[in-house]
């Protein structure tokens, strides 16, 4: 017996009403009716549209089934088996590559956030700084300099492989002023995050995180008006946009001692796994594989927005704008490993619950991907607390008043920011000269 307050049960008979498991929700169904009582869920009563990947993950939460109308949107696979979607569409007409071989515990955490994130923050600034002048010198006409990157780089990637938790939750909650040349930079951070989960070895990783923050520094050479541009480029100024490639590896063959995979990685980063890319079209198996690495941490940070005027985008909506590309952009498989390392909601995300509370993701719950650890940041009236409330969703899913996560809200909107709490959860800071630790 259905308890819903939103339909009289007389529609119950209608045939555009349809019971359907939540197992085989579809973006896009209008939900009529649950199997559960609404006021005791985060939903709006009368009924809703499925508009995003949260909302079906969200609605498995609460109920077994449901009722959609099938006047009101998508329709079941099963009932119309010849519906496709353009993207579906498209997707169709990519090839399949080959499963990429993957090692999830070629590597084990050996620091916790807290006693790394000192370190991962040092190095990070440092190889900012670096990197910086770098990108100066070439947009000086000077020759490229690769020697102060290297230290950094190298300890840097030891942090990813340390605990790449640590790096997420900074980059996600960033302190720092963002620079024009630093979307390289969290870029190639990126790139060693998704590498180290799929078990890349040491090498190959050192070759990914330089070609990957190297990829774009051919931009350094075209008019700072095109590079600055907003918006959807006019023909000729895409045109003049893609020598940024040819550029970059005039600048990397005057370094014959580099890696020839670097210059690879630059060539390709901007090709697309349906062939859509440039500059060559290759698609499928044609995309050397480091390269499709390249291609997807510039497109999440492009995604999150860090360097851009309007503000930055949640990672959480990022992840599903970025699923939403999959097979068109990179491999399915590619794009799956980094929902599966950074989570549904990864740390550093700004969360809505039901109670109205804001909370920040501190720890993913590696059981239950919809119930991490967070800190509550602000009370039901938004009201913003002087000491944030550590708590266990998991632990409270079955409370009288549910905790439940209902919405990420624009970051570049609210009170508080991530950054305000990237040191908040990690202890005190102590120590006497060079040897400090956190409390």
């Amino acid at each position: 017996m259905l308890t819903s307050m939103a339909i009289p049960e007389s529609p119950y008979s209608s045939n555009h009403l349809h019971k359907l498991e939540t197992r085989d929700l579809l973006l896009g169904m209008f939900i009529a009716d649950l199997d559960c009582n609404w006021s005791k869920t985060p939903f709006p009563i009368g009924g809703f549209h499925l508009r995003k990947p949260d909302d079906i993950q969200l609605l498995q939460k609460f109920c077994k089934f449901v009722f959609i109308d099938l006047n009101m949107g998508v329709v079941p696979k099963a009932m119309n088996p010849n519906q496709l979607t353009m993207l579906s569409s498209a997707r169709k007409a990519v090839p399949v590559p080959a499963a990429l071989k993957i090692d999830r515990d070629a590597y084990s955490d050996t620091k916790t956030i807290k006693q790394s994130i000192d370190k991962a923050f040092e190095l990070y600034t440092e190889l900012q700084e670096c990197f910086q002048k770098t990108t100066l010198a070439v947009r000086n006409g000077d020759d490229l300099n690769l020697k102060d990157i290297q230290k950094p780089m190298e300890a840097m990637i030891d942090c990813v492989i340390a605990n790449p938790q640590t790096l997420i939750w900074l980059l996600n909650t960033d302190p720092s002023t963002i620079k024009t040349s630093d979307y390289c930079v969290r870029a190639s951070i990126w790139a060693m995050v998704l590498a180290r989960q799929i078990g890349m070895n040491r090498n190959q990783m050192t070759v990914l995180f330089q070609g990957t923050l190297l990829a774009d520094i051919g931009m350094y050479l075209l008019p700072e008006k095109l590079v600055n541009k907003r918006g959807a480029f006019r023909k000729k100024e895409f045109l003049a946009y893609r020598k940024h490639v040819e550029f970059g590896l005039e600048l990397l063959a005057q370094h014959k001692e580099l890696d020839d995979r670097i210059s690879t990685i630059l060539h390709c980063h901007h090709e697309r796994h349906d062939g859509r890319g440039f500059p060559r079209r290759l698609r499928g198996e044609q995309i050397p594989a480091l390269a499709r690495f390249a291609n997807l941490a510039y497109c999440f940070e492009r995604l999150l927005g860090s360097n851009l005027p309007a503000g930055k985008c949640s990672p959480a909506k990022a992840m599903s704008k970025l699923y939403k590309q999959r097979v068109l952009k990179f491999p399915e498989q590619l794009v799956s490993e980094f929902i599966h390392i950074l989570g549904m909601y990864p740390v550093g995300t700004v969360l809505t619950l039901a109670t109205k509370e804001l909370a920040i993701v501190l720890e993913q719950n590696p059981v239950e991907k919809l119930f991490p650890r967070v800190a509550l940041l602000t009370s039901p009236d938004g009201t913003v607390l002087k000491e944030p409330k550590t708590i266990d969703l998991v632990n409270e899913k079955n409370a009288e008043q549910s905790r439940a996560i209902v919405g990420v809200p624009d970051v570049n909107k609210l009170a508080i920011k991530p950054s305000d709490y990237t040191f908040r959860f990690s202890g005190k800071k102590l120590g006497l000269g060079p040897i400090k630790f956190r409390l």
